[in-house]
Order: structure tokens, then C-alpha cells, then sequence
């Protein structure tokens, strides 16, 4: 017997949603935010507050492993915030 709840959709397409979603000039309620997505009230909050925060924390890098075994990850100097370490200008 299979399950006839709600379809769920992957992280990346409720990202896609929500940024796509959300107006250049403008701005628009959770309400209308929930209406143009398709998402509940609060996976949209949810969802808005993460890729919020990912977008106030330092830039993740990735290349190529220098032994040829997939890849390799780092992140930038900045701290939290945008804030600046000690000695980066």
C-alpha cells in the first residue's frame, strides 16, 4: 500500500521556487510567497530564513583534488556576517 499524501519536492526545486519567486524590485509577503511557490506557510519561511542566512556566510570553493579524486572544498577568510579577520584589510 503506497502513501497518497502531499508530493514532496527536493531542496533544490523549493530553492529554484522560492528565489525565482521573489520579485527584483519589489517585495511580497510570505503569503504571496506561499501562493507563487506552492509551498506551505511555513517550508517557505523556513526556507527564505536558510537561504538568507547561506547568503550572509563566507563563499565555499571547490576544485579539482589535487590527487584526481574528486573534489576538494575551502571557504573564504570572512567571518560570519561579512565581518573581516584580523589583517584582511
Amino acid at each position: 500500500m503506497t502513501h497518497q499524501g502531499k508530493t514532496r519536492k527536493s531542496y533544490e526545486a523549493i530553492i529554484d521556487a522560492i528565489v525565482d519567486a521573489l520579485p527584483v524590485a519589489s517585495y511580497i509577503t510570505i503569503e504571496e510567497l506561499t501562493r507563487k511557490t506552492g509551498c506551505s506557510w511555513e517550508t517557505a519561511y523556513r526556507w527564505l530564513l536558510i537561504i538568507m542566512k547561506v547568503q550572509d556566510l563566507p563563499r565555499v570553493r571547490s576544485i579539482k583534488s589535487p590527487l584526481g579524486r574528486g573534489e576538494v572544498y575551502s571557504r573564504d577568510r570572512a567571518e560570519y556576517g561579512g565581518k573581516k579577520g584580523p589583517g584582511e584589510g
